[in-house]
Order: C-alpha cells, then structure tokens, then sequence
C-alpha cells in the first residue's frame, strides 16, 4: 500500500532536518567545549538550518509549484535572521555570565590567598618579635637585679632592640596598607637617578661597616612618574638587601639606565650574594622570605621586597630577581615620564 503524500512529506521532512540537527547538534558539543558562549551563538543556526534542509528536500522532493517553493524560501528567510539576533543575544548574555563567573572566581581566589598571607605574616611577626623581646626581658632583668657592670652597653642594646621591633612594625604596617588600598595616581616626575644617588650615599655607613663595596653608574636624568616617597622606599628596600646579603669585599652596584628615545628607565641593583636557587627566586617577593639565612638574622619580617613588588606595581612598572655574575639582580623597570606638550 503506497504512503500517502502526507505523510511522506512528514516523513522526509523530519528525517532530513533530524540529519542535519544532529550534525549541527555534534558540531556544537565540540564548539562548547572551546567556548560555551560560541555554542549559544551556533546552536540557533543549527536549528534554523535543520528546519530549512528539511523543508528545501521535501519541495524538492514533492514537487511543488513555483510559487509555492518562493513562498516557503521567502518564510525561511524571514525566519534567519530572528534566529541569528537571538543567537547573538544569548552570546552576549552568556559571555557576559561567563566573565562575571570568571571574575567572582578570581576575587574569591584573592580572598583566599589574603587570608592565607595574613595568616603567614602573624606568624612570622609572632616568630620575628619574640627573639628582640625576649632580649630586652633578659637585659632589663639584669639591669634590675644589678648583675651588670656596663649599664650603658645595656641600655644601648635595648635600645638597638627596640628600633629594631619599630621596623618589623612599620613594614606589617605599610605591607597592610598596600594591600588594603587602591593604587594612588603617581601625580608627580621624579628623576630616579636622583633618587638612586640619594639612597646609595645614604646606605655608605652600612656598606662600609659590612666591607662592601657600594657605587652608582650612570647619572644622567632618569626622568620617571610615581609618588616619589614609594620610590625613594623602593630603592632602599633593594639596596639595603643588596648590601646586606653581600660577602664582604664584594661589590654591589646600582645603575641607572634611561636612554633619551626609550619609552621605560631601568634601575638593576647588582649583589653578591653568591645567587640562588631556581625555587627560591620564584619565591622571592612573598612575605617573610629571606632565602636560606635564619629568619631572625636581620631587622624586620621579611616583607623588604614584597614591599618593593607593590610599590613598583602601583607606578605601573616591574621589578625582577635573577642571578647574574656573583650573585643576584634586582630589575625595576617604570615608564618614562614624558612631558606634556604646551597647548598653544
């Protein structure tokens, strides 16, 4: 018994836009598993093109008038676009989820990772302020119970031991501070050759006192935008450790480079610390880290360069450790502070 056209149409219809969906249907799995968003755009595509495949094969197939086949091609075209706008409505739509899902995932990721650090730098200011604490107990129990012959060495110790737990303070204070405020606007030029000047001949005593040799090369003007107090602790931050992590009778030295057509001027501070340790430089600007010497040998909590890395961050510049020559380079790299040209 023959088919009735009806249901022969129905029967080509729906098998030839089945086809067609199901190829449309493979191909956007594939796409999702790129880009969800992509897939949202193609799966309305997929849909209008299955309808049309099914309707194109049956008029073909049923041989249907002119007429009617432009009448059904003139639907589908009508049809196309309404499918595409949606398409893209729900690109847009999904795209946008998707970032705003990406962006939630990233602060709570930040979130994690602040308390993380708050939590190390409690213990680390916990392990740091014991032992200069402890010091002064053990000193000022002396000077009570009149063990000791030089009061005043004494009370000069206590006193070194003091300043000492000022400066863990201050940087717990000013690591707090950067991390829980907005980057400041640099508003002003600073010339960073001065600055390194500055810094270098201010750090001469204890480089003198270590037997380390400090010098500066190349003074022309470093011109550069930042807030020139941040700067000014940048650079001491990484000459003090330069100079304090040198052997004596080495040499550090800091450069300053800023040629006239370059768009960024580059500080390196250069030690002898005798290098480090793949894992060790990539853990270099985490609070509390002092390479392999004891936590305890030097005044603050370890935040020197952490400090540093914000700083030059807030400036929109970089800062770098790797090893060179005897030991190791510290590499801050700013932005060139270019005038503004005089409106006429």
């Amino acid at each position: 018994m023959p088919m009735r056209p009806e249901l022969e149409a129905i029967t080509l219809a729906a098998g030839t836009a089945g086809a067609v969906g199901l190829a449309g249907a493979a191909l956007t799995l594939l796409v999702a598993r790129r880009s969800p968003a992509a897939a949202t755009l193609l799966g309305p595509v997929v849909g209008v093109a299955s309808v049309a495949a099914g309707v194109v094969v049956t008029t073909r197939a049923m041989f249907l008038s002119e007429h009617d086949a432009t009448l059904i091609a003139l639907v589908l075209l009508a049809a196309a676009p309404v499918a595409l706008a949606i398409g893209v409505l729900l690109f847009r739509s999904v795209r946008r989820l998707d970032r705003r899902a990406q962006q939630r995932l990233a602060d709570e990721q930040r979130e994690l990772e602040l308390a993380r650090s708050r939590q190390d730098m409690i213990t680390w200011a916990s392990h740091d302020l014991r032992t200069p604490l402890s010091s002064i107990r053990v000193m000022s129990e002396a000077l009570e119970d009149g063990l000791v012959t030089d009061q005043d060495d004494y009370h000069r110790r206590i006193r070194a031991e003091a300043d000492r737990m000022t400066v863990m303070v201050d940087d717990l204070l000013e690591l707090s501070r950067l991390r829980s405020s907005a980057p400041a606007d640099p508003g002003e030029a600073v010339d960073l050759a001065e600055v390194a000047a500055t810094v270098v001949a201010s750090q001469q005593p204890v480089a003198q006192q270590q037997r380390v040799h400090l010098r500066l090369t190349g003074d022309a003007p470093a011109p550069v935008r930042a807030a020139a107090g941040e700067l000014d602790r940048v650079v001491a931050n990484v000459v003090s450790n330069a100079v304090r992590e040198s052997a004596a009778g080495s040499d550090v030295v800091v450069r300053v480079a800023a040629e006239p057509a370059a768009e960024e001027v580059v500080l390196d501070v250069d030690d002898a610390c005798g290098g480090l340790a793949e894992e060790a430089l990539a853990h270099a600007f985490e609070p509390g880290w002092r390479g392999s010497s004891a936590r305890s040998a030097g005044a603050g909590v370890g935040v020197g360069l952490t400090i540093a890395h914000a700083l030059v961050e807030r400036s929109g510049g970089t800062i770098t450790l790797a090893n060179h020559g005897p030991g190791c380079r510290v590499r801050i790299t700013l932005p060139r502070h270019t005038p503004a040209p005089d409106a006429r």
